[in-house]
Order: C-alpha cells, then structure tokens, then sequence
C-alpha cells in the first residue's frame, strides 16, 4: 500500500474505520468522564476526492460514493453511528466542498467539537513532514492537538493520560505486513504494560491472508486481555486482489461494543459489495468476535 492516505481516501476501509471510531467515541462519551484521544497516524487530516491521487486508483468509488448512493441499504433503519458518520460527511462537504474526504482526525476534532462539555481532549501524531504540515495547516482551527512525531517514539511517552480514561487510535501505511504486524504488536504490548485501562484500536488490511492469520496467533501469545476482531470482506480471502478486506482489532473496547460494531458491518455489506466479486451474505462477508477474553 502507498504510505500517501490519498491514494485510499474514501475507500471501503475508510468507511469502515471511520464509523467504527465513531462508535468508540459515541460510547466512551456515554460516561459523564473525562477522556484522551490519540490518532497516532494523522495523515493531511482532509482529502479531496478530486485529487490526481484520488482520481488515478478511483478507491472512494467502492466506499463512501457507494454508500452515498446506495440503493441497497435503508439509512433510516442505520445504526446511530453510521447515521452520525452520515452527518459529519455533509457537515465536512459544507464547510469545504463537496469533493473532500475526512480523515481520522477529523473525525476525533469533529467529535470533541460536537461534546464541547464532555471534556475530551484530542490530539493526533504525524511522523512524516509533508503530511504533517498539511494535517497542521487543513486542521489548525480544530479542537484537535497536532504533533510532528513518530508513534512509535510518542504513544508510550504520552501514556497513561492525565484523564485516566482514553482511546488509541493507530492507521499505519503497512509497507511491509510482515515486518510490521511484528512491531505493531511490541508498540501494543508496550503501551498496554503501561496503560493496561486504555482502549487501543488498530486497523489493518486484509489482503494476505496467511500474515494476518500468523498476526492473531502472535496476538494471542501475549499478555492482552479482551482483544476484539471486526473483520468486512468485499472479496474472499482466496481471491487475489490488491485488498480482500478490512480488519481493525480493538483492545478493551466500551461494553458491549461488538454487538454494536456486528450490526455496523452486516448494515454496510450490502451497500459496499463489489460487483465483480462472488456473492457473499452479510454472515459470510462479516466476522466480529473476541480473539481474546477477559
């Protein structure tokens, strides 16, 4: 995968990652509590669809413009989360056009704005120069704290926060699955030794399927306790395509998140399914379930 987010912006993935840290957020502002979010890989922040990136691989096409025109799904009937997902996409294309996607970021920034008496307090790390400058620039205005720094070097030295209570939230490019699902690993581990209270979520690519199966059983050798998997596939592991399917892992989630994050996903199967691809139900497309218990 190419470690510009511009390329991917708006695709299937992103609108999976998005509404599911939507819904962490909704539920850890569900106690009246202070909490800390980290985006420990920000990117620009914003995306415009309209961009030579964009437009040369034509991702968002199979993501948020599928959705967006969807006959398939009944937003009515959509869980609150990806009704609020649906707000804050009309609320971004109103207040900078109608071509933009936005990132991680935004969404934190967008949620802290919306909670002004929730006390949440948001940041986001970006270790590449270029992207970082445009993350400050585009969302210097935001409610959002904005860091030149790597995540390796700067999750554990923020951790734990001075709220006690807070999500990590980490997007890496994967350049090399292999290699990284290892060190991803040690980061979590090394964080959760320090904040084992902590909530950290972790997306990653479904593309080859023998690494992420190797990545759960490295997962579930360590010490972590309620590791949860939320798994949509728009096609079957034994199809060779350049990206199979979405993954995130979340590491203590909110109670009852992943009966939350199940109806989520089997809601938007249907609406992102690939046309080429072999038929596959919501159940058989769709996979929540704990890789580790308490």
């Amino acid at each position: 995968m190419n470690y510009k987010h511009a390329y991917h912006a708006g695709n299937f993935a992103d609108v999976v990652k998005h509404i599911l840290l939507v819904q962490l957020l909704n539920q850890l502002s569900q106690k009246n509590k202070p909490f800390y979010v980290l985006d420990a890989y920000g990117g620009r922040g914003l995306y415009s669809l309209s961009s030579e990136e964009a437009r040369k691989t034509g991702e968002a096409k199979g993501g948020i413009q599928a959705l967006l025109k969807s006959a398939d799904v009944d937003m009515e009937k959509a869980p609150a989360a990806i009704k609020d997902y649906m707000e804050g996409i009309k609320q971004a294309r109103f207040t900078y056009d109608s071509k933009v996607y936005p990132g991680s970021p935004w969404w934190i920034a967008h949620h802290v704005e919306k909670n002004p008496e929730g006390g949440v307090r948001g940041e986001a790390f970006e270790a590449k120069a270029s992207e970082y400058d445009a993350l400050n620039y585009q969302l210097h205005k935001l409610p959002i704290g904005i860091h030149h720094r790597d995540a390796f070097e700067g999750i554990r030295a923020v951790i734990p926060p001075v709220e006690r209570r807070g999500l990590i939230f980490l997007d890496p490019p994967y350049e090399q699955e292999h290699k990284d699902f290892t060190r991803l690993i040690d980061l979590l581990v090394a964080s959760y030794n320090k904040w084992p209270q902590g909530t950290y979520a972790l997306w990653f690519p479904i593309k080859n399927i023998e690494a992420v199966e190797l990545f759960y059983k490295k997962l579930k050798r360590t010490d972590m306790r309620r590791q949860l998997i939320c798994e949509l596939n728009v096609y079957p592991n034994d199809v060779a395509v350049g990206l199979n399917g979405t993954g995130m892992l979340i590491i203590n989630p909110p109670w009852q998140f992943d009966n939350q994050a199940r109806e989520i996903l089997r809601f938007l199967q249907p609406a992102l399914k690939v046309a080429d691809a072999p038929n596959m139900t919501p159940d058989s497309a769709t996979n929540v379930r704990w890789l580790v218990g308490e």
